[in-house]
Formats: C-alpha cells, sequence, structure tokens
C-alpha cells in the first residue's frame, strides 16, 4: 500500500498560534476542526524556525549549512534574487 502523506507548510505558524493549541487570540477554524476531526501532533521538526531555509530544506533535501540559505532570502538583494532556482 502506498503511504498517504498531508503536508501542511506554514511560515513562521508555530503550534502555540493555533486555537485548538490553546491560543484564544489567533482565529484558525479550519486548522482547528482539522485538529479536532483528525489527529493533533505533539512533536514536529523543523531544520530552521525561519521561513526561507525551511523552504529551501523542504524543496532540496538539504540542511541550511548545506545549501548556504540561513536566513530569509530578500529578493531585492542580488545574489538571491537574481538566480534561476528551479534552473537545475
Amino acid at each position: 500500500m502506498r503511504p498517504n502523506i498531508l503536508l501542511f507548510l506554514t511560515d513562521d505558524h508555530g503550534s502555540w498560534a493555533l486555537g485548538s493549541y490553546g491560543n484564544r487570540e489567533v482565529r484558525t477554524p479550519a486548522l482547528d476542526r482539522l485538529a479536532e476531526e483528525g489527529a493533533r501532533f505533539a512533536n514536529a521538526f523543523t531544520p530552521s524556525p525561519v521561513c526561507s531555509p525551511a523552504r529551501a530544506c523542504l524543496l532540496t533535501g538539504r540542511t541550511p549549512s548545506q545549501d548556504g540559505i540561513h536566513d530569509w532570502i530578500q529578493e531585492n538583494v542580488p545574489k538571491y534574487g537574481d538566480p534561476d532556482w528551479l534552473a537545475d
């Protein structure tokens, strides 16, 4: 049987920012409903708490020290904004 994999990718979104985990200020009805009707996870992993390195790790399978992206990529910086990242 092939595995079912469902990936939720959100930027800068810790579990503390969900109503289903106790936050009463942030409204997350769709995610709260999924948590209520499905499964809630108590452990998670990210190679970086910053969006750009985490995305790069997901897409390349490499860690920040391997792909060289350690912080948020500013597109107006030519080193990061000019390359065609999907060319390879």
